[in-house]
């Protein structure tokens, strides 16, 4: 007893609270990942039954000493890239730690709320459960509700690990429950450590009189349970082992090559740092004749009006020549609630733009800005993404040869979404079928920022199960093909590249179940294994009390007879 003794009674806040700031600090980074999270987890759930103690000196001092560290740890690594958020370093400094404090606080009641409430269930797989069904509600509901969505929650980020493949069932809710599933099987080991050491001192008191069995025993039946079940859900990880699909010429009846390019001219090239119009025309004509579908970053150019954005689309179409560009733009316009017409604002657009058409075949406006940095000079967009079919024609394979890699053409559907939109939970989800692409422009002010909208951008295509060509233009941005077994990252910083990917043949469109149920029917699940066995004990319970209360009066009676 002597090492629980020194663990959680002589210097109990002197080694929690400081590993509680280093475990927040590992784990609640942009790119978090599932191990450091559930040892965070862990810490803070062995700590709170003895931070939650109705005690004074708990709510005077160390309650808000814990906020005050789990504030600062979940700081730790978004400091540099906050220094540049906003106008001034003060102030990004303290809109970090201001809304850091409030995330802390609200994982501190959720802590609460599980210890509160949980101390009133029954049954040992509802006390084991209602924690983790309580992580994801809580996460789940913060994305919808903050300005930049999953950025600003403690979930896993860098989803690959052994439970990436349910990613396409249960989105990002399902890594929340199962990081605090893991997270309540190690507390309660080490509850059981600590408990059972207790139990030792209290059988050589009494002489080593037989102890019956306990509710720790069936607690810990029920979290052995749920151990059992979150290593059994790792096995499909190592069976299905997810790649890209082959682009070889022999292999289009299985899948359909598809050039795709990001334009991102260096500075060295065109001999200046503020970039033009022709400047990524002539980039894009570079790389057209090796590339299908090319892609501008984020508010690549800027338009002051509608004539001047109409002559630019037609100087990239007449470019074009059988590709297809995604021209990613600024434009100002005229604001149509101001009658006087002196009132106007500017939006972030995108439009797919070939010869084909006179008109854009895709445009999407950004739906999602970032607070103060964007929203005081950009009006964003309420318009759903849509879906273009692109039709992809066979080429032939030599310069005299008459044969093709197919006859006819093929579809290939594609969608738009910008930056900041990724990492909003399901910003598909008004699609009525699955795209085959996303054109995903971006730009992003700082390295650490451009990689976690890199792994938001890997997860949804996960979600959907689709591929995400990622195009960002900032300082340092990081661009790739994420999904469909692409996940490494293909550029990092200026330099176009171009590459091929290969599109499923015949095209699946049939949309994940993520996709179609959505976060609420996910979080419905969690709640049902986490309640389902509560009230059927409670039930049965309610059954026997009103078996035995009909039963006592015949008793009664009975006695009475034989008394008389």
């Amino acid at each position: 007893m002597n090492l629980q003794r020194l663990i959680f009674y002589d210097y109990r806040n002197i080694i929690f609270i400081p590993l509680i700031v280093a475990t927040t600090a590992l784990a609640i980074r942009p790119d978090s990942t599932l191990i450091p999270l559930i040892l965070s987890l862990s810490v803070l759930l062995t700590f709170s039954p003895f931070l939650f103690r109705k005690d004074r000196s708990n709510y005077v001092f160390y309650i808000p000493l814990t906020l005050v560290g789990l504030s600062v740890g979940s700081s730790w690594s978004r400091i540099h890239a906050s220094l540049e958020a906003l106008s001034t370093p003060g102030a990004s400094l303290a809109a970090l730690f201001i809304s850091t404090t409030v995330l802390s606080s609200i994982s501190l009641l959720a802590l609460y709320s599980g210890i509160k409430f949980g101390s009133n269930f029954g049954s040992p797989w509802a006390q084991a459960t209602l924690f983790p069904a309580i992580w994801a509600t809580l996460w789940c509901t913060i994305s919808y509700l903050n300005p930049l969505g999953n950025l600003a929650t403690w979930s896993v980020s860098n989803s690959e690990d052994a439970y990436k493949w349910l990613t396409p069932y249960l989105g990002p809710a399902g890594k929340d429950w199962i990081v605090a599933a893991w997270a309540v099987v190690i507390s309660q080991i080490i509850g059981r450590w600590y408990i059972g050491a207790q139990e030792e001192e209290e059988e050589e008191s009494l002489l080593d009189t037989p102890r019956p069995a306990s509710k720790v025993d069936d607690n810990f039946t029920a979290t052995a349970l749920l151990a059992a079940i979150l290593v059994l859900l790792t096995i499909p990880s190592f069976i299905t082992q997810p790649l890209p699909l082959p682009i070889s010429l022999t292999a289009v009846n299985e899948s359909t090559p598809l050039s795709v390019g990001c334009v991102l001219p260096a500075y060295g090239r065109y001999n200046h740092h503020s970039l033009t119009l022709q400047d990524f025309i002539d980039e894009s004509d570079r790389i057209r004749s090796n590339t299908k579908v090319i892609l501008w970053p984020e508010g690549a150019v800027t338009f002051h009006s509608t004539e001047e954005k109409m002559k630019a689309f037609e100087a990239v179409r007449n470019m074009s020549q059988g590709a297809y560009v995604g021209v990613s733009f600024e434009e100002v316009m005229s604001d149509p609630d101001d009658p006087s017409g002196r009132r106007s604002f500017t939006r972030t657009g995108m439009a797919l733009i070939s010869q084909d058409s006179p008109e854009p075949h895709l445009v999407y406006y950004k739906r999602h800005l970032v607070p103060v940095a964007e929203s005081y000079r950009l009006r964003h967009s309420t318009v759903p993404p849509t879906i273009f079919e692109l039709q992809l024609a066979g080429t032939k394979l030599g310069r005299n040869s008459k044969r093709r890699t197919w006859d006819g053409t093929r579809p290939i559907d594609i969608s738009a979404s910008i930056c900041l939109d990724f990492a909003q939970p399901s910003p598909f989800a008004d699609l009525t079928s699955k795209p085959s692409l996303i054109l995903a422009p971006a730009r992003t002010w700082d390295r650490t920022v451009g990689y976690a909208m890199w792994l938001q951008a890997k997860q949804r295509a996960e979600e959907l199960d689709t591929m995400v060509l990622w195009c960002d233009g900032g300082e340092g941005g990081v661009s790739g093909v994420a999904g469909h077994g692409y996940t490494q990252i293909q550029q990092v910083g200026p330099g176009s590249f171009i590459r091929t990917i290969g599109i499923k043949y015949p095209a699946d469109t049939r949309r994940t179940m993520f996709a179609r149920v959505g976060d609420l029917a996910v979080l419905i699940l969690f709640w049902i294994i986490a309640l389902g066995p509560e009230l059927v004990r409670r039930r049965r319970q309610n059954k026997t009390n009103k078996r035995a209360a009909s039963t006592r009066p015949a008793n009664n009676l009975l006695e009475n007879e034989s008394l008389i």
